[in-house]
């Protein structure tokens, strides 16, 4: 099955949800730690490409496809978007036309043209109008967004063809047979639109074009170009106005011939969201609202070069621009179209619903709704529902986690039967169990009971062999086994690097009952010794040496039993 234009590489993907943080739509369902873009809801903005670590997130390349059609000898021209000028900059058009017929295409002409075309038509129905909102339909992903999150702006949407259907309609006129037309630009959203559209046979973005030209070896700059690599239809005026914010609306102008129309441009999928929201009435006049999902306009898409904004407008402005005369423009061509929602209405979630949702995360009460943002999702209200619409999981709640974890961590620490704590580089407690607040005796419990855990107490307060933990932190011992004598009892003691140099963690069993249980014993032993020597005195002479001997060999059993160090007094 053929991926929609952005999709995912599940091999990939690293379960960071950074994808899900960045999608402005949130078009991408998470399952068994896995992000998939959904296509159905997918506006093709690009965000999530550009916000990926990993590369999990990728642009269909049609780059083959569109080989596939040339080696099949079909005839193919190039709408070549208005951009080309910030992205080529240093590029004569000739030099890149004929690049392009390297590849296979019979010709080249600029998309600009048929934004002509929309601006002439759009110039006459708002001339002819008044007291009307209009919503532009120039971007396929603005476009896409409306009809897909806001159905209830549908009828505001102008109903008129973009200015690419537009030029294509207008290249297989004047050309006539049947060309297919292959747009190159620097939006994602185009792939979709060529999907949807018979009249587009591919889009492909400029970071295609040029993986397609080093593939063929072919340097633009360095061809020479004849005077047949010109554009097709001629060169473009107005229309190379649109790729910049604002254009749409100055192109329009120009063939207006009333004045009750304001222009308004918004800029970014969240600003169009905001936007048309709520829209003002238009009065007497119109509003007329220039919508681009690339913040900065089309000379920012996705897969334009990453240059500075102001620079690639002031190029654009530079060499774009009307010719003398001629204005207003007439259209030429019957450019209607009807839009429709792209999905459903979704029912609205029953509020026990979406509490029992909230539950599952933790979340009992507004007090617990912390809204952090960290899932991908604005609210955890948001995260509930996408988990209801089967497009989250509940582990995305790092709040909730971090909390389970907790809970886990003290009802363990709670069931050891030895003692652990954990300190920071200044020997501040951040966490301790309860069986070490035990051993430390009275006062420590007195200060348990006003602070649990003995969050923020100085261990040198409790322990007297706080050093032993600085050495630890220091770097001097990885790890450190050792007897320590407190209180009259004594602690084996295992002090460990958390996080090296920053924090140290320690746990501790008392075993004062065992080394008592081996003092009797080495008494015992000695007392056998006392006896053995008294009766060696009454036979020294016949049994001196075996005496002796019997002496070296239990005094060899008890320092062995004794290890090196049993005093209690650290090993």
């Amino acid at each position: 099955m053929r991926p929609g234009p952005v999709y995912s590489e599940q091999a990939q993907c690293q379960d960071c949800y950074k994808c899900v943080r960045a999608c402005p739509v949130k078009a991408i369902r998470v399952s068994s730690g896995h992000a998939v873009v959904m296509p159905e809801r997918c506006v093709a903005c690009g965000a999530c490409v550009a916000a990926c670590p990993s590369g999990a997130k990728r642009v269909r390349d049609d780059v083959p496809r569109v080989e596939a059609l040339l080696r099949a000898g079909r005839q193919a021209v190039v709408s070549l978007a208005p951009s080309y000028l910030s992205e080529f900059e240093d590029l004569e058009p000739p030099r890149l036309i004929a690049a392009l017929k390297g590849l296979g295409f019979m010709g080249v002409s600029e998309t600009a043209l048929g934004a002509q075309q929309v601006s002439a038509r759009l110039a006459q129905g708002l001339d002819a109008g008044t007291g009307r909102t209009w919503i532009s339909t120039a971007c396929p992903a603005a476009v896409d967004f409306v009809r897909t999150y806001l159905p209830g702006r549908i009828g505001n949407l102008t109903p008129l063809d973009s200015p690419l259907l537009a030029h294509a309609r207008l290249l297989r006129e004047r050309l006539g047979g049947d060309p297919a037309v292959v747009f190159i630009g620097p939006c994602i959203a185009k792939k979709q639109e060529a999907e949807a559209a018979p009249v587009l046979e591919a889009a492909l973005t400029f970071e295609d074009l040029r993986a397609w030209l080093d593939r063929a070896g072919i340097d633009p700059a360095r061809l020479e170009p004849g005077p047949e690599d010109r554009f097709l239809l001629g060169p473009a005026a107005e229309g190379s106005f649109y790729p910049v914010e604002g254009g749409m609306a100055r192109a329009t102008a120009l063939s207006m011939t009333g004045d009750h129309t304001r222009f308004v441009t918004l800029c970014g999928l969240e600003a169009i969201r905001r936007g048309l929201g709520d829209l003002p009435d238009p009065g007497a006049g119109n509003l007329f609202l220039e919508l681009l999902a690339c913040e900065g306009g089309c000379v920012c898409g996705p897969k334009a070069a990453r240059r500075s904004p102001v620079r690639a407008r002031m190029r654009i402005l530079d060499q774009a621009g009307p010719e003398p005369g001629g204005y207003p423009r007439l259209p030429e061509l019957d450019l209607g179209r009807r839009f429709r929602p792209r999905i459903p209405a979704e029912p609205p979630v029953p509020e026990a619903r979406l509490a029992e949702a909230l539950r599952r995360l933790g979340k009992r009460g507004p007090g617990d709704e912390l809204n952090c943002g960290a899932c991908g999702y604005d609210t955890c209200r948001d995260l509930a529902g996408a988990i209801l619409g089967d497009r989250a999981e509940v582990r995305m709640c790092v709040s909730n986690l971090r909390n389970l974890a907790e809970k886990k961590a003290n009802a363990l620490l709670r069931t050891l039967p030895f003692g652990v704590v954990i300190v920071d580089e200044d020997l501040r407690i951040i966490e301790s169990s309860e069986a070490f607040v035990r051993m430390l005796g009275e006062e420590a419990l007195l200060v348990h009971d006003s602070r649990p855990g003995l969050a923020g107490a100085s261990l040198d307060k409790f322990l007297a062999f706080g050093d032993r933990f600085r050495a630890v932190l220091a770097g001097g011992d990885e790890i450190l086994r050792q007897n320590f004598a407190h209180g009259g009892r004594t602690l084996s003691t295992t002090i460990f690097a958390v996080e090296p140099g920053r924090v140290a963690g320690a746990l501790l069993l008392d075993v004062t009952e065992t080394e008592t249980r081996q003092q009797e014993i080495i008494g015992k032993a000695e007392q056998v010794i006392q006896n053995m020597l008294g009766n060696a005195q009454e036979i020294a002479f016949s049994l001196g040496r075996n005496a002796a001997r019997s002496e070296g060999i239990l005094n060899s059993i008890i320092a062995e039993f004794r290890g090196p160090d049993r005093s209690g007094h650290g090993a």
